[in-house]
C-alpha cells in the first residue's frame, strides 16, 4: 500500500524518528567548562542593578524600599564566592586532580 491509496503514513516528528533509530544525535561538548565568564557576567549585572538602585536611592527611602539596595549587594558577595569556587575548581581540573565532568 501506498500514501496515495490511504495507507499508513510515516510520522516524520522528532519522537518517532528518535524511536525508530532514525535521529542520531552528536556529542556536544559545552562552551564554557571554567564557568568563569558566566560568573564575571552575572557579577557585572549585579554591579550594574546596584548603581542604578543608588541613583534612585531617595525614591527607594521614601517608599520604604530603601533594603533593595542590599540586595545587589548580596548578590555581588554571592558572585565573588562563586567567582572564587570557579576558578579554585578550573585551576584543579587543569592540574588533572579532578574530572571535568564531576559536577
Amino acid at each position: 500500500m501506498t500514501e496515495e491509496q490511504g495507507g499508513p503514513k510515516k510520522r516524520s516528528d522528532p519522537t518517532s524518528q528518535l524511536a525508530r533509530g532514525e535521529l542520531v544525535h552528536a556529542e556536544v561538548k559545552p562552551l564554557d567548562l571554567s564557568g568563569i565568564p558566566s560568573v564575571i557576567t552575572g557579577i557585572a549585572l549585579w554591579v550594574v542593578a546596584f548603581v542604578v538602585l543608588l541613583i534612585f536611592r531617595g525614591q527607594l527611602k521614601d517608599n520604604g524600599l530603601d533594603w533593595w539596595l542590599w540586595v545587589p549587594v548580596a548578590g555581588l558577595g554571592l558572585g565573588l564566592i562563586g567567582l572564587w569556587y570557579c576558578k579554585r575548581r578550573w585551576t584543579a581540573i587543569q592540574a588533572g586532580h579532578r574530572p571535568a565532568t564531576e559536577d
